[in-house]
């Protein structure tokens, strides 16, 4: 089974749209078997793209933090299953995935800063805003 995760740093990255690159993980028997980073660079919030990009992976499924509506729509419209609310580690996810113990709760990303504490901005002392 090939699943497709948004990675940042070794990281599930919580913003599916923002992602830079992918991590390609091939699980058998439950445990990780080969694992490869591919960049979509240039696809940032390219939903089309994006899906059509992991399914030429023949990815089965794509196991994310937060991702928009939008972009389940067109994943889900190829055939690709998403599994949305994930975090930790690229392998650990993988493997919990693989062993059923992976627990999505229901998160849409509208990546546009809600009260949810994915976002801090600290501006102080007025540090590069016109005056």
């Amino acid at each position: 089974m090939k699943i497709a995760m948004p990675a940042r740093e070794g990281q599930v990255n919580a913003h599916f749209g923002t992602t830079q690159e992918f991590c390609i993980i091939e699980l058998e028997n439950g445990k990780v078997k080969n694992k490869q980073i591919i960049s979509n660079e240039g696809l940032q919030h390219n939903h089309g793209g994006i899906a059509n990009m992991l399914k030429n992976e023949q990815i089965e499924v794509i196991i994310c933090g937060g991702i928009g509506g939008h972009m389940i729509q067109a994943l889900e419209k190829l055939g690709l299953k998403v599994v949305n609310g994930a975090a930790g580690s690229l392998e650990s996810v993988a493997e919990a995935y693989a062993a059923g113990n992976l627990v999505t709760r229901p998160v849409s990303c509208g990546c546009g800063g809600g009260g949810d504490g994915h976002h801090h901005h600290h501006h102080h002392g007025g540090g590069g805003c016109a005056h």
